[in-house]
C-alpha cells in the first residue's frame, strides 16, 4: 500500500462517522491529473479499484444473502413465494430507487469518498441487524434500510472510479468493478449456505454485515477524492446544474434511454437466476441448501465473473475502433443467454443442468460493464453519479423490484397445476426479457457516436 496516501488518522469508528457526516473535503488531485498516466498513478488507480471491488462484493453479498435463505425464512414465518419475492426484491428496491437520485446528486456536488463511507457503514449495520428480526415485517423494514444505504454503491462509486480511468480503459475497469458483485454472489452462495446450514439464517446475516465496517475504515483512510474529468482532459466548470437540468440532458439522449431500458430488461432476467436458482435446485433437483449454494457458487458465479472481465476488455478493444461495439457486444451476448438458460431449466438431470448453466452465466452479465462505461461516457463530469443512479434506478426498479416478485407470483399461480415445476416455468418466462433487452441495445448503437459528443457542446 502506498505510504503517501493522504487521509485522517484512524481514531475510531465514532471519529470516522462524524467526519464523514460533517466535513466534506476539497478534492485531492490524482497522480494521473498531475503527472499524466504514469506507472505510479496506474498502480494507485488499480489499488482504488481493488477497494471498490471489495465494496461491490459486500454490496451484492448483503443483497444476495436473502435469496439463499428464502426456504428457512419462509418456513419460520409461514409465508408464500410471492411474499418472499417481495422481501428479496421489492423491499430492497422500494426506497433504493427513490433515494438513488438525490444521494447521487449530492455525490456529484460534494465529496464522494465521504458519502460512500457513510453508506457502507449504514448498510452493513442494517444487514447485521436483520438477524435479530422477530417477524416478517421487521425483516422487510431492515431490507428497506439496506436498500437506501446501498445507493452509494452505484452512482457515487461509478462516478469516482470513472475519474481514475480514462475512456479507453473504463469499460474494463467498470467490468472489474462489476465482477466484484459476482464474487459477492459467489461468497454469498458458498459461505452463506454453509453458515446457514451449520448455525441458522440469523447468524448468517450477522456474519455478512460485520466485514463492511472494517472496509469502511480502510476506504476512509486510504482513498483520495479525485478531480472530476481531469483523467480525460475535461475541464470541471463546477457549474451546479439542478437535478432537473441533469435529467433533461441525459434523457434527451436516445442512446441513454435505450441503454437504461436494455439494462433494466437484462437485470429482470439476471435477477430471475440470482434470486430463484437456489430454490429451483432445491425443489427440482432435491439439493440441500449447502449443496445448492456451492453448486451455484462455482457453476454460475465464477463463470459470470469471467464473462464480465472478457466483455469489458473486449469492449474497450473493439470500442477504440467504433464505440458502437459497447452496445453490439452485449446485444449478442444477451440473445445467446436465452436458449442456454432455458436448457438449464429444462434439463432432466442435475449434471446436464450445470453443463448449460456455466455458459449461460458467462454471457448473462456481459452487458453490465459495457453499458456502465457508455453511461459514464455520455454524462458530463458533474452528472456522472446522477447518470449512473438513473440507470441503476431503472435496472433495480425493473430487475430487482419486479423480477423476483413476478416470478414468485407466477410460481404461486402455476403451483396448483404444476406442483414443484411451477417455479421452473415462471423462471423460463422471465428470462425472455433478455431478448427484448437486445433490441434496445441495438437501438442505442444507432445514435451512440452522436450522443457521446453532446457533452462537449
Amino acid at each position: 500500500m502506498p505510504e503517501s496516501l493522504p487521509g485522517p488518522k484512524c481514531g475510531g469508528l465514532w471519529y470516522i462517522t462524524v467526519r464523514v457526516a460533517m466535513s466534506p473535503r476539497a478534492p485531492v488531485p490524482t497522480p494521473a491529473a498531475e503527472d499524466g498516466i504514469s506507472l505510479s498513478s496506474r498502480r494507485y488507480a488499480n489499488y482504488v479499484l481493488g477497494i471498490f471491488f471489495a465494496l461491490t462484493a459486500l454490496n451484492v453479498m448483503d443483497r444476495q444473502v436473502l435469496s439463499l435463505l428464502i426456504e428457512p425464512i419462509k418456513r419460520e414465518f409461514q409465508v408464500s413465494d410471492a411474499a418472499m419475492g417481495l422481501l428479496s426484491g421489492t423491499s430492497f428496491t422500494l426506497l433504493h430507487v427513490l433515494a438513488a437520485l438525490p444521494v447521487s446528486r449530492w455525490a456529484d456536488l460534494r465529496n464522494r469518498r465521504n458519502l460512500i463511507t457513510a453508506g457502507l457503514l449504514a448498510w452493513s449495520a442494517l444487514t447485521a441487524a436483520t438477524g435479530l428480526a422477530r417477524s416478517y415485517l421487521q425483516i422487510f423494514v431492515a431490507r428497506v434500510g439496506v436498500g437506501i444505504g446501498e445507493t452509494v454503491g452505484s452512482g457515487p462509486t461509478q462516478s469516482l472510479i470513472s475519474d481514475y480511468f480514462p475512456p479507453e480503459r473504463r469499460a474494463a475497469a467498470l467490468s472489474v468493478l462489476g465482477s466484484g458483485g459476482v464474487v459477492g454472489s459467489m461468497l454469498a452462495f458458498a459461505l452463506g449456505s454453509l453458515i446457514a446450514e451449520a448455525y441458522g439464517w440469523r447468524l448468517t446475516f450477522l456474519a455478512f454485515g460485520l466485514p463492511g465496517i472494517a472496509l469502511a475504515l480502510l476506504l476512509w483512510c486510504t482513498v483520495r477524492e479525485p478531480v472530476r474529468g481531469a483523467v480525460e482532459g475535461l475541464v470541471d466548470s463546477r457549474q451546479n446544474e439542478s437535478l432537473g437540468d441533469c435529467l433533461r440532458f441525459l434523457l434527451g439522449l436516445p442512446a441513454f434511454r435505450h441503454i437504461a431500458l436494455a439494462g433494466g430488461l437484462n437485470a429482470f432476467a439476471n435477477y430471475t437466476l440470482l434470486t430463484w436458482a437456489q430454490p429451483f435446485l432445491m425443489r427440482s433437483h432435491d439439493l440441500s441448501i449447502a449443496q445448492a449454494g456451492l453448486t451455484l457458487a462455482f457453476a454460475m458465479s465464477a463463470s459470470s465473473m469471467l464473462g464480465l472481465w472478457a466483455s469489458g476488455f473486449a469492449g474497450d478493444r473493439l470500442g477504440r475502433r467504433d464505440p458502437r461495439w459497447y452496445c453490439l457486444l452485449p446485444a449478442v451476448a444477451s440473445t445467446l443467454s436465452v436458449p442456454l438458460v432455458l436448457a438449464f431449466l429444462f434439463s432432466p438431470t442435475l449434471e446436464a443442468a450445470i453443463a448449460f448453466l456455466v455458459p449461460a452465466a458467462f454471457v448473462n452479465t456481459m452487458w453490465l460493464g459495457n453499458f456502465n462505461a457508455v453511461i459514464q461516457g455520455l454524462a458530463k463530469p458533474r452528472m456522472r453519479a446522477v447518470a449512473s443512479a438513473l440507470n441503476v434506478a431503472v435496472n433495480s426498479g425493473v430487475g430487482l423490484g419486479l423480477g423476483p416478485v413476478a416470478v414468485g407470483l407466477l410460481s404461486d399461480h402455476l403451483e396448483p397445476s404444476l406442483g414443484t415445476d411451477s417455479l421452473r416455468y415462471a423462471m423460463a418466462f422471465a428470462i425472455l426479457g433478455a431478448l427484448w433487452a437486445s433490441l434496445h441495445a441495438l437501438l442505442a448503437a444507432r445514435t451512440l457516436r452522436e450522443d457521446l459528443a453532446a457533452k462537449e457542446r
